[in-house]
């Protein structure tokens, strides 16, 4: 049986009409990966001077060193079953289309969620505070238990759903916002598009980009 523990952080904000993507990262493992994961992040967060790292917020003196040593401690973790997914929705082809009954946040939770579910008998997922994406499947992991017509039926095979009340104490909130941010950030401002992001992501995973194309095949019959 196999069983997963994820952490999931997104970036952008579907509300946010100046803001072109909504990006949501988790990373997922078995239990017993994650607390030798989180000693090594903090301790390289630690070498740095640092506590804590949230690009949303924070500028770092020594970015680029920092960065590659935190993204070596995910390398590190893949090897013992870490992994990842991401899904973006482009927000501005979302809302040129109409009929689309999922909300951005759904879309991007709810893929990401069922990708690890493929792999994963059971799964625990925790969000960092206050975003869209939990609201979003907390509203059914609730109403869906006991239904006979689960609007997810996926979602049963989620073992437990909470958010973090401190990202700067979660390493593992702290790497989905890492990529998170990256990928929004190709996105938005790379040429090259959000290959360079992916590029620094060394655990094995999925990324699925919802552009015009795949936000049509979501439209209602």
């Amino acid at each position: 049986m196999v069983v997963l523990k994820s952490f999931f952080d997104g970036s952008g904000k579907s509300a946010d009409r100046h803001c072109g993507f909504l990006t949501l990262v988790g990373y997922a493992a078995p239990h017993v990966v994650w607390p030798a994961f989180e000693a090594k992040w903090e301790s390289v967060l630690a070498r740095h001077g640092e506590t804590s790292i949230h690009l949303n917020e924070q500028r770092y003196r020594d970015m680029p060193v920092l960065v590659g040593e935190l993204l070596e401690s995910i390398e590190l973790a893949s090897h013992f079953g870490m992994r990842t997914v991401a899904a973006t929705v482009n927000l501005g082809a979302y809302r040129r289309l109409s009929e689309i009954y999922l909300s951005p946040g759904r879309i991007c939770v709810e893929f990401c969620i069922n990708e690890l579910l493929r792999q994963a008998d059971s799964l625990s997922c925790f969000f960092d505070r206050g975003e869209e994406f939990y609201k979003e499947v907390n509203r059914l992991w609730n109403s869906d238990q006991g239904s006979d017509a689960p609007e997810w039926p996926e979602l049963a095979k989620v073992s437990e759903l909470g958010q973090v009340r401190d990202q700067r104490n979660v390493p593992g909130i702290q790497a989905a916002d890492l990529l998170a941010w990256h990928i929004n950030r190709s996105l938005t401002k790379s040429d090259h598009g959000v290959e360079l992001a992916l590029a620094a992501n060394r655990t094995p995973g999925v990324f699925k980009l919802f552009d015009v194309a795949a936000l049509f095949a979501l439209k209602k019959p």
